[in-house]
This record gives C-alpha cells, structure tokens and sequence, in this order.
C-alpha cells in the first residue's frame, strides 16, 4: 500500500512539472529535510534526551545496585560454597535464582517505560518539527517540502540546516519567555 501511494505521488508530481512545462514555464521551490539530522541536532532533541536521562537516572540506580547485590551474593555462595551445608547451599543458590529473576523482570519493565516515554517525547517533538516545517513552507512559499522515502537529494534543495535553525531560534526564544 505504501508503494503504491509513493508511486502516485510520483506520478502526480512528473504530471505536474511535463503538465506545466507544456503550458507555462514555472519553477517549482522544493525542499528536503533530513528529519534524522534533525532529530539529532536540534536542541529540543537534545533537551528531550537530557529529560528523560534524568527522569530514568534514579531507577537505574536501584537496578544497578540490585545487580551488585546479586554478584554480591554469587561471590559469597562460591567462597562458602566447601563449609556450607547442602540445604543452605541450596538455599542460597534458590535465594540468587529468585533475585536473578526478578532482576530480569525488572529491567524489562524499565526498558519499556523507557522506550513508552522516549516514543512519547519523540511523537511531541515531531509535532514541534512539523509546525516548523508547516511555517517555512508559508514563510518561503515552498511548493513541496519532502522528509522521508526520499532516494537522492541534492544539497541545493536541502533545507534541513534552516530547520535546526528555527528551532534553535524557536528554542532560544522559549528559554527567553521562561
């Protein structure tokens, strides 16, 4: 289905420039923006990335410590390991299962919120770059400004540095009102 729509696209787009080469010469003004680069370099990237290292920061702490507790607890089975008795052995040795296990549960539930809350933060600040975009077309009076699915792009029509422009303009003027 998404081929199928990049080819009409394409299609609508070759009509139109062989259209209105045979009835009025027109320059069409293209853009292309890079949101990858973007994602990276604008400081609201940088800020959502700085957010939720802080956020997560404290939880994974606490998993980094029950981690040292279990290596912890494993050196301690090996070293007494010849004076203890079997049942307290295997005590021990359920006792790190049981924590190695819960670990586990632990920090698959920490990558998930993780992943939630950065799909969250990366959804806002594309709604953030697509108002942008939606601006610099109106400002510029751009034609077409295309992001993804794109196979060449020439640097002359690569507008993705005025992008990380306006939103460190945007940025600056947030942190100004602040």
């Amino acid at each position: 289905m998404r081929n199928f729509l990049k080819i009409v696209w394409i299609s609508c787009l070759c009509g139109l420039a062989i259209g209105s080469a045979n009835a009025q010469p027109y320059n069409y003004k293209i853009g292309f923006v890079n949101t990858g680069v973007v994602l990276k370099e604008a400081p609201q990237a940088r800020q959502v990335e700085e957010r939720l290292k802080t956020e997560f920061l404290a939880r994974e702490k606490i998993l980094q410590q029950k981690k040292q507790e279990l290596l912890d607890l494993e050196r301690k089975i090996n070293t007494d390991a010849p004076i203890l008795s079997q049942t307290a052995k295997r005590k021990m040795e359920r006792e790190l299962r049981l924590k190695l296990s819960q670990l586990k549960f632990e920090q698959q539930e920490f990558k998930e919120d993780q992943n939630l809350r950065r799909n969250e933060e990366i959804r806002n600040l594309q709604t953030v770059i697509a108002s942008v975009l939606k601006r610099l077309g109106d400002e510029q009076k751009f034609d077409l400004i295309l992001t993804e699915g794109v196979s060449y792009v020439s640097d002359a029509i690569d507008i993705t540095p005025m992008i990380i422009d306006m939103l460190k303009n945007q940025q600056d003027q947030e942190a100004a009102i602040k």
